[in-house]
């Protein structure tokens, strides 16, 4: 039985999923990490910690009985967005990693599109300038930290890092290269004129590959330090979003038609797979690459959705093991719509549709008989909208979506069916809430030459039960709430 794993380098913890010929999961574990904040704004992580969290959770999974004996045949790699790690010649990170949710490159932000109109550098990166991408992050490194660049050899993602340490190699992928600003998304290679423009070295980035490609074989040193064969391929691997994607089924537009991903992580993300490039002219949705070769993705992005229920709980059952489940329990008894209270889940800034960071969180029409129930339910509602904003600004590209299939450590079963009326359309529970680790581990069985292609990888989504269908009232009681929750962000004072 040969296995292949895949590693998924979260925003908070790693993650592995063992996967053996036929697609079935051998086993799943995770380890956390730190973020760490230098001052308001900042958000990095130490490289060093990733891997001993790869260590960690290695040791936990190879452990597993189902995984005695077996064949480890490929690792597989995805991970959080937007980051960059600076590396030396030797491959050794010369400061913390900026990931994404850092936002200290406010100025560099704006900067991008004094030098590049925002109509050109849409056109052709496929996305608009955002503090979250790596491009800004960059040159504000080389603005304030000029002694780190003059020593950085490569600039490259949080996975790339961490690939970079299994097989000595340093490479970067289509996927994750799509979400920096400095790519060209048609040609799938980063753009000489872009980073021209920005005066970015175009020979510190990581010469790229599609994601199913071989980045080469697991090195001596590392195979000892995870308990793995030596010289086991290692997939190139890809961007979070598009792997979880690649995860659940969705690996081409031409096998699910109008089917479009919903992803509660930390942030949420509604994601659909094309067979072409295609941009929002205003850019507020982000044009990518998938991780499967000759395919493209679509993307609305949040940037609070689990992080808002993580919030809530925090905030009425602090202390409490049982505080997310009795108050889901307690949300689930509140009507449709909250009793009139609506949340804007701007907790962190907000990406789709408004692109700005200085926008803030809001409950509003708070009463006084409202408690921690519509409190929760408002929240659930209001991740909802924003993630339908995203929804229909593709349908307003031509994109005709008709389902969803949503997967992520936030889902649960009421929150499924909010989605689903708010949405208007049928939402199908993923097959796996580790999906992206597990279209990860599906990129190595490529690189293995145990599956011919990613998107051949496996078979489509087995049929699930679990599926909510809208409820009409409830479709129809959020139409109406809908127009109120949009016009809401114009209304109120920003951070």
């Amino acid at each position: 039985m040969r296995v292949s794993i895949g590693i998924d380098l979260g925003s908070s913890r790693i993650k592995l999923l063992a996967l053996d010929e036929a697609g079935e999961s051998l086993g799943v574990t995770m380890a956390s990490y730190a973020t760490e904040s230098r001052q308001a704004g900042y958000a990095e992580q130490n490289p060093d910690r990733w891997w001993d969290a790869l260590r960690l959770a290695m040791s936990e999974l190879l452990a597993r009985p189902a995984l005695r004996g077996a064949d480890v045949a490929s690792v597989g790699m995805t991970g959080q967005m937007h980051g960059a790690v600076f590396l030396d010649a030797d491959g050794s990170a010369l400061r913390p990693a900026l990931i994404w949710s850092d936002g200290r490159a406010e100025a560099e932000t704006a900067e991008i599109e004094e030098r590049i109109p925002r109509d050109e550098l849409v056109a052709c990166t496929g996305n608009r300038s955002n503090v979250s991408f790596t491009a800004p992050k960059i040159m504000w490194v080389a603005r304030h930290e000029p002694e780190v660049m003059a020593r950085t050899r490569w600039i490259v993602q949080p996975k790339d890092a961490l690939r970079a340490r299994l097989t000595g190699e340093v490479a970067g992928d289509v996927s994750d290269a799509s979400a920096t600003l400095l790519f060209d998304l048609r040609a799938r290679n980063w753009s000489d004129d872009i980073c021209r423009r920005l005066e970015i070295d175009r020979e510190r980035l990581a010469p790229l590959f599609e994601s199913e490609v071989s980045a080469g074989g697991l090195r001596e040193e590392a195979a000892r330090a995870l308990g793995l064969p030596a010289g086991i391929a290692v997939a190139v691997g890809g961007a979070d979003a598009p792997a979880a994607a690649l995860g659940l089924g969705l690996a081409r537009e031409a096998d699910a038609p109008g089917i479009v991903l919903i992803s509660l992580g930390t942030g949420g993300q509604v994601l659909a797979p094309l067979a072409g490039p295609k941009v929002d002219p205003a850019g507020r949705l982000h044009g990518l690459c998938h991780v499967v070769p000759g395919q493209w993705c679509i993307m609305a992005a949040i940037l609070s959705a689990a992080a808002s229920l993580d919030w809530v709980v925090r905030l009425l059952r602090p202390d409490d093991p049982n505080g997310a489940r009795e108050l889901l329990a307690a949300a689930a008894r509140v009507p449709a719509g909250s009793d009139g209270l609506t949340f804007l889940p701007y907790l962190r800034g907000e990406r789709t549709p408004h692109f700005d960071p200085a926008a803030r969180g809001a409950l509003v029409g708070l009463q006084i008989g409202h408690g921690p129930a519509e409190v929760t339910r408002a929240v659930l509602e209001g991740v909802a909208f924003a993630l339908a904003e995203g929804l229909d600004l593709m349908r307003d590209l031509g994109l005709e979506p008709r389902a969803g299939v949503v997967a992520g450590g936030g889902v649960n079963r009421l929150w499924q069916q909010i989605i689903a009326d708010v949405l208007n359309m049928p939402v199908t529970l993923g097959a796996t809430e580790h999906a992206s680790a597990r279209g990860a581990a599906l990129l190595g069985t490529v690189a293995a030459g145990i599956a011919p292609s990613a998107a051949l990888s496996m078979s489509p989504l087995p049929v699930d039960t679990r599926v909510m269908e809208p409820n009409p009232d409830h479709a129809r009681l959020y139409a109406e709430q809908s127009a109120a929750y949009r016009e809401l962000y114009g209304r109120l004072p920003h951070g």
